[in-house]
C-alpha cells in the first residue's frame, strides 16, 4: 500500500469514527418522556429455524397484527389463536369432543348432574386435585366470580344462560358447586367452560378487562402459557407442571403468527407442523398444490361477521331505515372482500339464530335453510328509506334538510373488515346515505362505544357457543336490567304487553305464564323510542345516562316482547329458537354477512390428527386436541 492510499483509508476510518460519535451524541441528547417506539403491527416474517425435539409449530394468520388480548369471554378478543391458548391453558367443566358431543372434562369435573328440578339445581363436584397453577385451588368461587362477570361486563360471549342461575352455593371447602337456576336450563352442559382463575382476576388492576391484555396468567390445563410477543407474533406454551392428569405428548407449543405466503413456506421446510388460517384465494391455490387433500380440511368459524346496528337511539334505531341499509348492501362484494376472494371464505347466513355450516343433525322442520331474507335492492331500498320519513333532493338523503350522516366502526388492523367496511361505505352512499368510518381498537370499540350505545353501525365477527337458543337469547334478548330481560328483578305491575315495531301490542300466550311488565324500550315506525312507566330514560336520554348498564352480549339493544317470550321459551326448552327468525329478520337488529372459515392443514408426521372425525372442531377448534397429538 503507498503512503497516499493509507492516508486516504485513516481519513475514511476517522470520518466513520466521527460519524458513530455525532450519532451517539444525538441519541444521549433525545428529550426525555417521548413515547416508546411503536411496535410493527404487519407479521411479514416467520423464523427459519426448526423446531426442537417435543415442540409442534402450529402457522396462524397474522394479518390482524398483534393480539388484542386471550379473554375467551371477551368479544373484543376473538380470534383463532387466543381461542386455541385459552382451550390448552384454561380448565372447562364440558369440552367439545372431536366427534361433536358435549362431556365432563373427567381431569376437572368428578360429576356433574341435575339434582333437583324444583328448582332447577345442577351440582358440580370438582376434583379435589384440579388446581390453578400458583397453588389456588379450583373450586366454587371461580364459578361464582365468572357468573357476577357475565351479567354486568361488555361485550361478552353467551350471557344469557348465566342470568338465568338465581344462587351459586359452595359446599365442602369450595369442591362441591350447587347452581340453583330461576327457570329449567336444558344447555346447563355449556356453562363454565372454560372457567377463569378468580383469584388473580378479581384484585387485578383493570380487572376483567385487563386481566388478559397480554397472556394468561396461571393455568389449570395440561399447558402453561409462557409468553406473547407481540412484534413476533409468537405464543409459547409449554407442560404444566403442577397438571394433575395425564401429561401431554408435545412438551411445547408454540402458536406462530405470521405472513401466510411466508407460514406456507415454513410449512414446506419443515419448520412449521400445522396451519390454521383464512387463506388468500391464491394462497389457497397454492396451499392445495402443496398440501395433499387428506392431510387438509376446510373447518368453518364459530361466528358470524355482522353488521350491528344501534336500535336504541340514533337514526338506526328506526327499522325502516335498518331495512334500507340491509337493502343497499350487495352481500356478494362485501363477502368477497371478507373471504379475500376465497370460495370457501364464508358461507352466507340464512337463519338469525343458526349457522349455516352447524355440522350437527338438525331437524329440517326447525330451521329453515331457504333464501336469504334481505337480498340486495336498490328500489327496495328508496322506499325503506322514505318509510323512514328522508326525502332524495340531492346526493344524500335527508331529513327536513338535515344529511343522513350515520358512523360505521370496525377493528383496526384487520385489512379485509377495513376493505369491507370501505365497500359498505361505497355502496350506501349510492342509495343516499352519508357513511363516516371509524376503526378503533377492538376493546374500545366493542366494549366502550359499542356497548354504550353510542355507535350507529359496526362491522366486527360476534362469536358464539354451540347451543343455539343460548347465542340467541344472548344476542337478541332483552337486558337483565329490563323487565322483560332473563333473569330480571324488576316488578313493575302493569300491564303484559308492549308494543312491537309494527306498532301492535304483543301479547304472551297464556297469560297466566308472563312475566308482568311495563312498556320497554322499543322503536316505532317513526323511530322514536317510546318511554318507560319505570322511570327509566330512552332515547337520547338514554345514551347520555351515565348509569346505564352496558350492553353484555347483545350489542345492539334489541328489545322486543314477542321475539324475548320466544327465546325465554326457547333457552328453558319450551319452544324452538327457530320460531324467532322471522321477526329478527323482519326487525333486523343486525344484518348477519357470513360465516368465516379457515383452512386446517398437518404435516406427514401428524396425518393420525386428520384420521379422527372431526365435527366439533368447528365449536373447540383443531388444537384443543392438540395434547394427544404424536410427537418425534
Amino acid at each position: 500500500m503507498d503512503a497516499a492510499s493509507g492516508s486516504s483509508g485513516r481519513r475514511s476510518i476517522l470520518r466513520c469514527a466521527l460519524a458513530g460519535a455525532v450519532l451517539l451524541l444525538i441519541g444521549a441528547c433525545t428529550p426525555p418522556g417521548l413515547p416508546d417506539p411503536i411496535t410493527p403491527t404487519g407479521l411479514t416474517s416467520v423464523p427459519t429455524s426448526p423446531p426442537a425435539a417435543g415442540t409442534v409449530v402450529i402457522g396462524l394468520d397474522g394479518r390482524a397484527g398483534r393480539l388484542t388480548g386471550f379473554n375467551p369471554y371477551a368479544i373484543a378478543d376473538f380470534s383463532p389463536a387466543a381461542q386455541a391458548a385459552a382451550s390448552l391453558v384454561l380448565p372447562s367443566t364440558f369440552v367439545v369432543a372431536a366427534d361433536g358431543s358435549l362431556t365432563a372434562d373427567p381431569d376437572v369435573i368428578d360429576s356433574a348432574e341435575v339434582t333437583t328440578q324444583d328448582p332447577f339445581t345442577v351440582t358440580y363436584t370438582v376434583d379435589r386435585k384440579a388446581s390453578w397453577s400458583d397453588g389456588t385451588p379450583v373450586a366454587a368461587e371461580d364459578f361464582s366470580y365468572l357468573r357476577e362477570q357475565l351479567l354486568t361486563a361488555p361485550g361478552t360471549v353467551d350471557p344469557a344462560g348465566y342470568r338465568l342461575i338465581s344462587d351459586i352455593r359452595s359446599r365442602d371447602a369450595g369442591k362441591t358447586v350447587e347452581v340453583e337456576f330461576s327457570e329449567p336450563f336444558p344447555d346447563w352442559r355449556t356453562l363454565f367452560s372454560p372457567l377463569l382463575p378468580s383469584h388473580l382476576v378479581k384484585d387485578f388492576p383493570g380487572g376483567w378487562g385487563a386481566a388478559f391484555n397480554a397472556d394468561i396468567p396461571v393455568s389449570a390445563n395440561k399447558y402453561r402459557m409462557n409468553s406473547y410477543d407481540p412484534i413476533t407474533g409468537q405464543i409459547s406454551l409449554s407442560r404444566n407442571d403442577k397438571y394433575w392428569g395425564t401429561p401431554p405428548q408435545p412438551a411445547t407449543v408454540i402458536l406462530r403468527l405470521g405472513d401466510q405466503s411466508d407460514l406456507l413456506a415454513a410449512f414446506s421446510r419443515g419448520d412449521v407442523q400445522a396451519l390454521w388460517f383464512a387463506p388468500t384465494a391464491g394462497v389457497a391455490t397454492a396451499l392445495d398444490a402443496a398440501v395433499p387433500a387428506d392431510l387438509r380440511t376446510v373447518i368453518p368459524i364459530p361466528a358470524t361477521v355482522q353488521l350491528v346496528f344501534n336500535t336504541t337511539t340514533g337514526a338506526t334505531s328506526n327499522p325502516s331505515l335498518r331495512a334500507a341499509i340491509g337493502a343497499g348492501i350487495d352481500l356478494a362484494e362485501v363477502t368477497a372482500e371478507l373471504t379475500g376472494d376465497w370460495p370457501q371464505g364464508g358461507a352466507a347466513v340464512t337463519s338469525q339464530v343458526h349457522l349455516p355450516s352447524d355440522p350437527r343433525v338438525i331437524d329440517p322442520g326447525q330451521i329453515d335453510q331457504g333464501e336469504r331474507p334481505v337480498a340486495t335492492d336498490d328500489q327496495a331500498a328508496a322506499d325503506a328509506l322514505a318509510l323512514a320519513g328522508y326525502t332524495q333532493g340531492g346526493l344524500y338523503a335527508s331529513d327536513n334538510g338535515v344529511i343522513l350522516r350515520l358512523t360505521l366502526g370496525y377493528p383496526n388492523g384487520d385489512a379485509r373488515l377495513a376493505a369491507a367496511a370501505r365497500d359498505i361505505q361505497r355502496q350506501l352512499g349510492e342509495i343516499g346515505i352519508e357513511i363516516d368510518l371509524l376503526p378503533d381498537a377492538a376493546p374500545n370499540l366493542v366494549e366502550t362505544r359499542i356497548a354504550s350505545g353510542t355507535m350507529d353501525l359496526a362491522l366486527l365477527p360476534i362469536p358464539r357457543g354451540s347451543s343455539d337458543p343460548v347465542a340467541a337469547a344472548s344476542d337478541f334478548g332483552c337486558p337483565a336490567g329490563d323487565v322483560l330481560g332473563i333473569g330480571s328483578t324488576v316488578t313493575t305491575e302493569t300491564s303484559a304487553t308492549t308494543p312491537t315495531a309494527d306498532g301492535t301490542d304483543a301479547e304472551f300466550p297464556d297469560g297466566a305464564d308472563a312475566p308482568t311488565t311495563g312498556e320497554t324500550t322499543v322503536a316505532t315506525p317513526d323511530g322514536n323510542p317510546t318511554s318507560t312507566t319505570d322511570g327509566r330514560p330512552t332515547g337520547e336520554a338514554a345514551a347520555q345516562d351515565e348509569t346505564a348498564a352496558p350492553r353484555t352480549g347483545n350489542l345492539s339493544g334489541y328489545c322486543q316482547a314477542s321475539t324475548q317470550r320466544q327465546l325465554v321459551d326457547a333457552i328453558t326448552g319450551d319452544g324452538v329458537v327457530a320460531a324467532a327468525d322471522p321477526a329478527l329478520w323482519s326487525d333486523l337488529p343486525v344484518l348477519p354477512l357470513i360465516q368465516p372459515a379457515a383452512v386446517f392443514a398437518v404435516s406427514e408426521s401428524l396425518r393420525s390428527v386428520m384420521a379422527t372425525e372431526h365435527r366439533g372442531w368447528m365449536w373447540a377448534g383443531p388444537l384443543s386436541g392438540l395434547p394427544t397429538w404424536p410427537v418425534s
